[in-house]
């Protein structure tokens, strides 16, 4: 004779929740995952599974109290298929299969690709009963300037959230005589419905998933329990943000229901582009346009950093177009408070336009003056035209 008490391993007065932890327990100890070709922990798991079918439901175990397991043997809930499986399934592979269906992913796995046994390792155990629910997150965009972004800022925004409804305290009922236990799920906010050996839980469609229903609302939030409002909020902007980050504020989204917590507000970050900068992570570049006889002879510039100062930098006698020089830790600040990143001045010699006949007539004795050293990549580039022509 089968005693489903002692497959689970609890007591014949034990609770409807003692009953779950037990089988939930045994389930993962059996489970076909942790125990791949092993035919001995597969008809265990069939058994305990088809003990707490009978036991989870108070009217089939009030059967199997009085009559056994042969009392449940006409029950259409526990109608064997032809390899005696419960709930009807044939095999234990259509079982999983039908379980896993049930999310969706046609018996592959899970919505995000669990296993079974991660859908066992949560669950209907724990899920949130009595309707308590988090409110809503909600987003909003924050355009920032290039300098505001270097050195960080705070700016203040306007929100419309749904606040816990100062009349009744958030309850959604006049007084609490107006509260009453939902009669359809006993104030759990849940209902179950079994499939074979399966247990599966969700809102009850009574009162939503609250546990309990309003018979006296309140005249300000009619029973809502929250109510919408304008709210003007300080955010803070560090210094370091980068366009496209998340700024996550707690706390400041939709008041929750049923006494569940408050959603949290995401401010996304626009950062607007510089004229003078372009930033590549912490790294600034900044084009530094400099004459032919600056190059040629050298100079001292000052330069403009992110942060608003200035820095000092050596431009080396004989500097060529597109030299890059660097200032060390003159860059970004790093978000997280690691460091500064560097700026990097890339030169750019600009050659003279619009040029007077004095100017034309020293260039011309310039030229007269120069010698091959003075252009050592042209002098390599003609002997290298030089060396084509031969062959």
């Amino acid at each position: 004779m089968k005693d489903y008490y002692a497959s689970l391993g609890v007591a014949r007065d034990a609770t409807s929740e003692e009953i779950k932890k037990a089988y939930r327990k045994k389930a993962l100890q059996f489970h076909p995952d942790r125990n791949p070709g092993d035919p001995k922990a597969e008809e265990q798991f069939k058994h305990i599974s088809e003990a707490y079918e009978a036991l989870s439901d108070e009217n089939r175990r009030r059967i199997y109290d009085q009559y056994g397991a042969e009392g449940l043997k006409g029950s259409a809930n526990m109608g064997g298929g032809t390899g005696g499986f419960p709930g009807g399934f044939a095999s234990m592979e259509e079982a999983l299969r039908t379980f896993m269906g049930a999310f969706g992913n046609g018996g592959s796995g899970g919505p995000r690709g669990e296993s079974l046994f991660d859908l066992f390792g949560g669950g209907v155990e724990n899920a949130e009963e009595g309707g308590a629910r988090q409110g809503a997150s909600k987003k909003t965009t924050i355009r920032v300037s290039f300098e505001e972004a270097a050195k960080g800022t705070e700016k203040e925004i306007s929100i419309n959230n749904f606040v816990s409804c100062e009349t009744c305290h958030g309850s959604g009922a006049r007084s609490k005589n107006g509260i009453k236990t939902c009669s359809t799920c006993q104030g759990k906010g849940q209902v179950y419905q079994s499939r074979g050996f399966f247990s599966m839980a969700s809102a009850c469609p009574h009162c939503n998933g609250a546990g309990k229903t309003i018979t006296d609302p309140c005249k300000t939030c009619s029973g809502a329990g929250r109510v919408k409002e304008k709210r003007h909020v300080t955010i803070r902007i560090p210094a370091g943000i980068d366009n496209g980050m998340r700024l996550k504020i707690n706390g400041y989204g939709d008041a929750g229901e049923g006494g569940g917590p408050t959603g949290d507000l995401f401010a996304y970050i626009e950062v607007e582009p510089s004229e003078t900068f372009k930033r590549e992570g912490d790294d600034v570049y900044l084009e530094l346009p400099i004459t032919f006889v600056e190059a040629s002879l050298g100079c001292k510039k000052e330069v403009p950093t992110p942060l608003g100062e200035s820095v000092r930098i050596q431009i080396a006698e004989g500097t060529q177009n597109n030299k890059l020089l660097r200032a060390s830790g003159k860059g970004f600040p790093n978000v997280h408070g690691q460091g500064h990143g560097d700026l990097l001045i890339r030169v750019a010699v600009e050659t003279p336009i619009k040029l007077s006949e004095k100017q034309k007539t020293l260039l011309r004795s310039f030229e007269e003056v120069e010698t091959p050293n003075n252009h050592p990549r042209r002098k390599g580039f003609l002997e290298q035209i030089k060396t084509l022509f031969k062959g």
